[in-house]
């Protein structure tokens, strides 16, 4: 399968550390360009990378014919413009979550996606592309721990730069929108549903008047899910996922890269360890997306399943 051509629009750290290199190992990707507002950003990153073209401008990259697909790891108050802009110039798109500010945004994204039919947009929830998240999946539905209770969710780490984009309010900054929205993406998952009432408590800081703590409960017809996430505390994750007849821990449930993974399963006094062989899941994340472009199949995200996650993050927040 020819390879899909890829530009990158923005220089932010996910993508020079993490998305970047992944897609330099992925087998149907090949990174031809990459775009900064100041040229001599993408000129350093191009050299650093061997990527080919190096563009002084968002709008000069999409304006490249060979380019096929945008990857947009910008800042949140910005994802919905350049999705539209990068459909408009004919390209799909991968873009970093959440898919956008709010779900008017989403909303008026979806719409416009519907004057596309050949183009494809997918939000980058990466950790779903980690072989651990199928297999508890498969042993929620073979009935390993009976049937489906309750699932909680926990998702930390400590910024406290004022001037870090997470902590400003008027880019979507916030615990709940960087590391919450895994735990409502997770719950409605798991249960295969979408909630059916939901409660949400934040806290914020007196500065930068983002949320640095929010809890959240989501009541599904049948069962509950309970997630924290915090920006001023101490780095942790964790998925438990309770069952009538058992439990799964899901040790690294998130940012499991290239490292071993380990999912703990216990019925009754029975206890088991279920080990995964370290994966990039921002390789396997690119790959699937490329080859839906070039096959048409279905995507793991759709679009419809980013306009309920925001949703969600939507009803909490108010």
């Amino acid at each position: 399968m020819k390879k899909v051509s890829w530009g990158i629009l923005g220089t932010a750290q996910i993508a020079i550390k993490k998305v970047i290199p992944a897609m330099l190992k992925a087998e149907f990707c090949s990174i031809d360009a990459i775009a900064s507002r100041r040229l001599s950003q993408a000129a350093l990153i191009a050299a650093q990378f061997q990527i080919k073209k190096a563009y002084g401008s968002y709008e000069a990259m999409l304006l490249d014919s060979a380019i096929e697909a945008i990857y947009i790891p910008l800042p949140n108050h910005l994802h919905v413009e350049w999705i539209l802009k990068s459909l408009a110039a004919g390209k799909h798109v991968l873009c970093e979550k959440p898919i956008g500010l709010n779900l008017s945004e989403a909303t008026l994204m979806n719409e416009a996606l519907k004057k596309y039919p050949d183009l494809r947009v997918m939000e980058a929830f990466m950790y779903k592309f980690h072989p651990q998240w199928g297999k508890v999946k498969s042993l929620i539905a073979s009935g390993s721990i009976g049937t489906l209770v309750h699932v909680h969710i926990h998702f930390s780490y400590a910024q406290l730069d004022p001037n870090n984009i997470r902590n400003q309010k008027s880019m979507g900054g916030g615990s709940l929108m960087d590391v919450g929205c895994y735990g409502v993406s997770v719950a409605r998952w798991l249960f295969e549903q979408e909630p059916v009432k939901v409660s949400g408590l934040s806290e914020y800081d007196p500065e930068m008047k983002t949320d640095r703590l929010t809890s959240g409960i989501l009541q599904f017809n049948k069962g509950s899910a309970t997630f924290t996430c915090g920006t001023q505390m101490e780095r942790f994750q964790v998925v438990h996922v309770f069952g009538s007849k058992g439990k799964i821990e899901i040790k690294y449930p998130f940012n499991c890269l290239d490292q071993e993974a380990t999912l703990i399963l216990q019925q009754g006094s029975t206890i088991d360890r279920i080990s995964f062989e370290p994966v990039n899941t921002y390789v396997l994340q690119a790959d699937h997306f490329s080859k839906a472009i070039r096959t048409l199949e279905p995507l793991l995200i759709p679009v419809s399943d980013s306009l309920n996650n925001m949703r969600i993050i939507e009803q909490l927040r108010d």
